[in-house]
């Protein structure tokens, strides 16, 4: 695997490259941090994994502290362009996700296709917007080792693995991240969802109760969108399901691009 360190206007983001064959870019969730997709190096025996840290996290720089969507989406696209990468296909998870359907809405013709885990197209319920008030909290209050280690025991069991996402957590800058999870708060493209025209891989825990109203609305909306649902695994699919999420995304982009 190849760390790179991609160089913008003084700052720089950092992007971890494996891989050959189809380019598949993984946007990962609010303090964790490119690691996200630990389960999902087994992919590189097939495709061209391109993993960022977004903003704030790992090696990347702050850009400022503040970004919305929108930015982080141009920033995902000169990314791609300054690496020479062509019509990837997006993998989001979570609040990942949101920056890859915004992607997708912003550079409709430079997609394959996406696959979004986890996905929501806006924050609706008491349910998320107290998660996100939550973690916007424990940001401002210098609380985010914890909030890491929270979030490595919810989708880890092995204790090897969790330390190294919490070290790589704890790197998080706390302004950048607050931000992040504000930006995603606001965020809503609902209204935007019929204009997508790519192939769209949408895939939930089964048991992930809250987000079952997020799912029929995306599956709803996207009108070329295939939903699975994976049974005994709540929101993190990623990592309590990799095997079976990994061949979900073999087959997916294997029949997209045939």
């Amino acid at each position: 695997m190849e760390q790179r360190l991609v160089q913008f206007n003084g700052e720089q983001l950092a992007c971890k490259l494996s891989g050959k064959g189809t380019p598949v870019v993984c946007i990962h969730a609010p303090c964790i941090g490119s690691l996200n997709f630990s389960y999902q190096n087994a992919l590189s025996d097939q495709f061209q994994l391109i993993v960022p840290d977004l903003p704030g996290h790992g090696e990347s720089s702050s850009f400022g502290g503040h970004l919305s969507i929108g930015d982080l989406a141009d920033l995902l696209d000169n990314l791609i362009q300054s690496l020479g990468i062509q019509r990837p296909f997006l993998l989001g998870y979570s609040q990942g996700a949101s920056i890859a359907l915004e992607y997708c809405l912003r550079n409709p013709d430079s997609v394959q296709g996406a696959i979004l885990v986890s996905a929501f197209s806006e924050v609706k319920d008491l349910y998320l917007h107290c998660r996100f008030f939550m973690a916007q909290t424990m940001s401002a209050l210098r609380g985010i080792p914890l909030l890491a280690r929270s979030i490595a025991s919810s989708h880890l069991d092995d204790q090897t693995m969790r330390t190294a996402w919490v070290q790589h957590a704890s790197q998080t800058d706390a302004i950048c991240l607050g931000s992040l999870y504000s930006a995603g708060h606001q965020y809503n493209c609902t209204d935007r969802l019929n204009e997508l025209r790519m192939p769209f891989l949408l895939v939930y825990g089964k048991e992930d109760r809250q987000l079952r109203p997020y799912a029929e609305l995306l599956d709803t909306h996207i009108s070329h969108a295939k939903m699975i649902q994976v049974p005994n695994v709540h929101h993190q699919v990623i990592t309590r399901a990799a095997s079976t999420f990994n061949q979900l995304c073999r087959d997916f982009i294997q029949q997209t691009t045939k």
